[in-house]
């Protein structure tokens, strides 16, 4: 499953990461999202355009086009 399907406040490991750009893998390292990662989905815009994520002790802010591209499996 993608990190946009997930529920919301529960944990999720992340399996494989495929993104296009090098920029957009280099933001994601950076904010500790690797492969391996354990994160838990927040919450979600109403129009489901962006999401919240909590990544160790970050709180980050994400597309959903971007959270199409994360492959997580249950925790």
């Amino acid at each position: 499953m993608t990190l946009d399907q997930c529920e919301c406040n529960h944990d999720y490991k992340i399996s494989s990461i495929t993104l296009g750009s090098d920029a957009a893998k280099e933001r994601f390292e950076s904010l500790g999202i690797i492969v391996g990662a354990i994160l838990t989905p927040l919450c979600i815009s109403p129009k489901k355009a962006t999401m919240s994520v909590q990544v160790n002790q970050t709180l980050v802010a994400m597309r959903s086009e971007e959270a199409k591209h994360i492959k997580v499996e249950s925790f």
